[in-house]
């Protein structure tokens, strides 16, 4: 609900009341003297001011119109849709004094629209009229047409209250291009289409360059950037830069590989930790899955799930990240290593992680001791969730070591064929059979 601004002008004098215009009023509500109807459907459910209940128009028939009475002239200058998941793709919307002869005021073709219930504005020019109308001509769907809400609103003088920027912290490499998306809102909840100048302040101040809201990082390390317009800012967001290629990727690098990965207690499964390291965040890693109904039986949620991969040459590591799925870890650490034997705990987590695709990022003070590393291992002890340990990537960012000679490594086909023997998963890869754990089998 949109907030009702400039009441205390309102009432500020007889005289004053007498002569101000109404704001931030929702004109299109039955209990503010609104009627509407449709070609077919509960019209009034759109003017109910209840966003539980919506207008429904029969399925499967184009055109279809909804008609709004707002009771009375009015004079508006926002109009509101929240639709239902039966959108339209293509619709206008027109206004009328008499209910006769209509114009138009937004028009709409071929929109796409996720995320139900989506909330749709649109600002138009100062409009006086007493009818406005919804007329869908092609469906979003194989249904009907389906809003909550239909909303209009005399919206107050724009003013900037919230600015929003985004990639919230991200990674990218040096010298690399990376767009900054800048949202201004104001106090109705509106997007502003000309709030004024955006200006940047980037700490440390030599880290990279921002041109037309395009970020361009300079150097290897961490930057604040910092947006705003006028006294507005933004909320600060983080972008480390690296330096070199993601070394534990094998589809990138032939020589990167998973070289072991955790025994699989009997009553749990799991598959080949080489989904983490594919360089496809379509597959997942399950370090640790579960047996009846998807869910693990150890409602503590404690088990070992780690793998050790091989960057086939020695790197100085710059970025680690890890991409969690939703059911992601909750106690883990990362260790770096030059011989596989003795292992430097680069990182580690104990407590919430932030589910929902969070993505760890390992830089800084954690990597001064990791410039000449070949292995990595992630170990998590406790899940997140009774779903188990899930990963989309792993990857480890950094600059191979001059004079490294890895001519002599064998070549890994990453071509990878799943069959089951005697109702064991069984990985092919290179010609060479893998069981569950990344171990040879005969």
């Amino acid at each position: 609900m949109m907030k009702h601004l400039f009441i205390s002008f309102l009432l500020c004098s007889l005289t004053l009341s007498a002569f101000a215009q109404e704001t931030d009023v929702n004109f299109a509500l039955a209990s503010n003297g609104a009627t509407a109807e449709a070609t077919s459907g509960n019209a009034l459910l759109a003017i109910d001011g209840d966003a539980g209940t919506r207008w429904e128009s029969e399925h499967e028939v184009d055109p279809q119109t909804w008609t709004l009475d707002l009771g009375q002239v009015r004079t508006f200058n926002t109009i509101q849709i929240l639709w239902e998941g039966a959108y339209a793709s293509d619709f206008t919307v027109s206004v009328s004094s008499d209910n006769a002869v209509w114009t138009p005021v937004w028009t709409v073709e071929d929109q796409q629209l996720a995320g139900f219930p989506y909330l749709q504005t649109q600002v138009i020019a100062k409009t006086t009229a007493r009818y406005i109308q919804f007329h869908g001509t092609e469906r979003g769907t194989q249904y009907g047409y389906s809003f909550f809400e239909f909303r209009v609103y005399m919206a107050g003088t724009s003013a900037l209250t919230l600015l929003e920027a985004q990639p919230a912290e991200s990674y990218t490499k040096v010298g690399e291009s990376n767009a900054i998306t800048i949202t201004p809102i104001d106090q109705n909840g509106l997007l502003m289409e000309d709030p004024g100048e955006v200006t940047y302040t980037i700490t440390p101040a030599d880290a990279g360059t921002i041109v037309n809201n395009v970020y361009t990082p300079s150097k290897i390390g961490n930057a604040t950037i910092v947006a705003a317009i006028g006294d507005v800012k933004a909320t600060a967001f983080d972008v480390f830069a690296y330096d070199g290629e993601n070394a534990a990727v094998s589809l990138d690098k032939e020589h990167s590989k998973i070289i072991a990965q955790s025994k699989i207690n009997p009553e749990i499964d799991a598959t080949n930790a080489f989904y983490a390291i594919d360089g496809n965040e379509a597959t997942v890693w399950q370090g640790c899955f579960s047996g009846e109904g998807g869910l693990n039986t150890d409602s503590a949620r404690t088990y070992d799930a780690w793998f050790v991969v091989d960057l086939g040459a020695a790197y100085d590591v710059k970025l680690v990240a890890i991409k969690f799925e939703g059911a992601c870890s909750q106690d883990y650490h990362v260790a770096l290593s030059e011989d596989n034997v003795t292992w430097d705990t680069i990182y580690q987590h104990v407590g919430n992680p932030g589910i929902n695709g969070h993505t760890q990022l390992i830089y800084g003070t954690n990597l001064l001791n990791a410039s000449k590393v070949r292995y990595a291992r992630f170990y998590s002890t406790k899940s997140a969730t009774q779903y188990g340990m899930k990963m989309f990537e792993f990857q480890v960012f950094g600059l191979p070591l001059h004079g490294t000679d890895v001519s002599s490594l064998p070549t890994i086909d990453n071509t990878v064929t799943k069959i089951i023997v005697d109702g064991q998963l069984i990985i092919i890869r290179n010609g060479i059979q893998y069981n569950i754990t990344g171990q040879i089998v005969n």
